[in-house]
């Protein structure tokens, strides 16, 4: 499969309503500490997963909310049963670290500090390569539509294990990363910085749910995936 990263990069502007995608996406994204618009984004992040699929050359638009409700709600609970583990060991090792500084002993606090930070280490492994494995689960359940799809062990393994899924994946993975840096940037200036660092960040997730959406088609062949409707099969 061939990837056209410049053209991925201008994805997003590829539709007529582009602005005002972005900028639904952006505000949802800023006030996602309230969920729902956290779950609106998952939704529609899932719709981005589809049409990177069909190679769509337009972005999906923000309309019939209530599908993008509960696809979003989908793929929450998809996301948090893929992280459950990394979490685990980070509340573990974090709390059994805290315990040991709390002991105020040169041993404890030496214990501690090992633990608190090869806690993190280990948990933040973790997290990269759960969430690895849960984006092919994510983007099976866009291609199946059921829940159960999302942890389908066969398909996950054989697209996660293959080159095709990967390279995609990686390339993704650099534009949330260009995305961040890009945010630190726009960070120096006091929240006003802070909030395009937002739509920013939505921006890039549109260019890497598509790569990773093309890079699940590519090893499936799952292209003509005919979108889910109105209901989400359990």
């Amino acid at each position: 499969m061939a990837l056209d990263i410049e053209a991925t990069a201008k994805y997003p502007l590829a539709s007529d309503d582009w602005l005002k995608t972005v900028g639904i996406g952006g505000v949802l994204l800023l006030f996602s500490f309230l969920l729902v618009p956290l779950v609106l984004v998952y939704g529609y992040l899932v719709r981005v997963l589809r049409a990177g699929m069909r190679d769509s050359p337009e972005p999906p638009a923000f309309d019939r909310w209530g599908d993008l409700l509960r696809e979003g709600a989908v793929a929450f609970v998809v996301v948090f049963v893929y992280q459950l583990i990394p979490l685990v060991v980070f509340a573990v090792t974090v709390g059994g670290s805290i315990a040991a500084l709390a002991t105020g002993s040169r041993a404890g606090t030496g214990l501690g500090l090992v633990g608190l930070f090869g806690g993190m280490a280990v948990s933040g492994l973790l997290a990269l390569v759960f969430g690895y494995f849960g984006l092919v689960g994510l983007a099976n359940f866009a291609h199946e539509g059921g829940l159960g799809s999302a942890f389908d062990v066969a398909v996950i393994k054989d697209v996660a294990l293959s080159r095709e899924y990967a390279i995609p994946w990686l390339y993704g993975v650099g534009f949330v990363l260009v995305a961040g840096v890009v945010t630190s940037v726009l960070n120096v200036v006091p929240v006003i910085g802070a909030i395009l660092g937002v739509f920013v960040v939505f921006y890039a997730q549109i260019c890497a749910f598509k790569l990773w959406g093309m890079g699940f088609s590519a090893a499936t062949g799952a292209g003509g995936t005919p979108g889910m409707g109105t209901s989400v099969a359990v």
